[in-house]
């Protein structure tokens, strides 16, 4: 496995993998990760990997991502908690690992190399997380991340709401 900095030959692997979340929602309604309710469209996707790409060169945000045998089975992306100067000091991490691959060391291995690389960008990083996701919560109290609290009804998926536990970690 080869984690490294996101670049822009990595569009189509990562487009791939934010596809195949939907792919897994079908599946499993308990998929601890939030989505768009549409699939996005090819020129969305482009757009949004252009924008991370923007962040990314002008210092804002940091994108690791693992590849195995040459398919992108990973991301973790930290990008700024709004547009407001006043808190940029926070960033927000989001993780994914392509099913089949978890349970592995993946999602460890990104968010060490994403946490640090965002040293000098930000002061805090912030996460929430769906408390029935046990195996992310673990993975996230373990790197040093602790709760702040809860978001009660978050988000609601097939009839049922669920509540985020959010998290943080100070970078030193």
């Amino acid at each position: 496995m080869e984690v490294r900095p996101v670049d822009w030959g990595d569009f189509e692997g990562v487009a791939a993998l934010r596809l195949h979340r939907y792919d897994q929602i079908a599946i499993d309604p308990n998929f601890g990760m939030v989505s768009s309710p549409v699939r996005p469209t090819p020129g969305e996707l482009a757009s949004w990997f252009g924008e991370l790409q923007r962040a990314i060169l002008e210092g804002h945000a940091v994108c690791s991502v693992a590849r195995e045998d040459g398919t992108v089975v990973g991301l973790c992306s930290i990008r700024p908690d709004g547009h407001h100067v006043e808190t940029r000091h926070v960033g927000v991490l989001g993780v994914e690992v392509r099913d089949g691959y978890r349970g592995r060391g993946i999602g460890e291995a990104l968010l060490r190399h994403a946490l640090d690389a965002c040293r000098g960008r930000f002061e805090e990083v912030r996460l929430s997380v769906i408390p029935i996701n046990a195996g992310a919560h673990r993975l996230y109290a373990k790197l040093g991340f602790e709760p702040y609290g809860t978001a009660p009804r978050a988000f609601q998926r097939g009839g049922k709401y669920h509540d985020f536990l959010l998290m943080r970690k100070r970078i030193d």
